[in-house]
């Protein structure tokens, strides 16, 4: 599958927000790096690094899905697609629950133009909870899709 063909197909969406994942360094980091270079609509965020220059940000333990989703929100790019990478050092301190509400807000929850006009794409390790969910588009793509679906950028 192509990146750049599933993004416009995802920008047609009434939910358009998607997980990609794979096993730790594997080369996602990179491969989302390389999206924000070749793409001008296309934000990279570290979500590691931002949290690392944020120390007025809650402590990680204390950062849950409702923080995620209000900080994400919250975030004043012009750049149509908001690429979060490295939201791992969160996810692993979540419980089930947490990782469930996660999984509605980007299946159900993100509704284009209602909620934002952003697309959000979680590049994430594998998981139990949020690598093995299975929730398509309008074009029976999955929106929960593993790294390697991605032949091409």
């Amino acid at each position: 599958m192509n990146f750049a063909d599933y993004l416009n197909h995802q920008k047609g969406e009434d939910r358009r927000s998607f997980i990609i994942h794979y096993p730790a360094c594997s080369g996602k980091s990179q491969f989302a790096r390389k999206l924000q270079s070749v793409r001008t609509d296309i934000y990279y965020l570290d979500l590691l690094a931002y949290f690392l220059e944020t120390p007025s940000l809650p402590a990680v333990s204390e950062f849950d899905f409702k923080a995620l989703s209000k900080l994400l929100l919250s975030l004043a790019v012009p750049q149509a697609v908001v690429l979060v990478d490295n939201p791992d050092f969160l996810l692993n301190t979540w419980n089930a629950a947490e990782k469930q509400a996660l999984l509605n807000w980007v299946r159900i929850g993100l509704r284009s133009p209602a909620d934002t006009e952003k697309i959000f794409v979680f590049i994430i390790q594998d998981d139990d909870v949020l690598a093995t969910a299975d929730f398509r588009n309008t074009h029976g793509e999955p929106r929960v899709l593993a790294l390697n679906m991605f032949e091409a950028v």
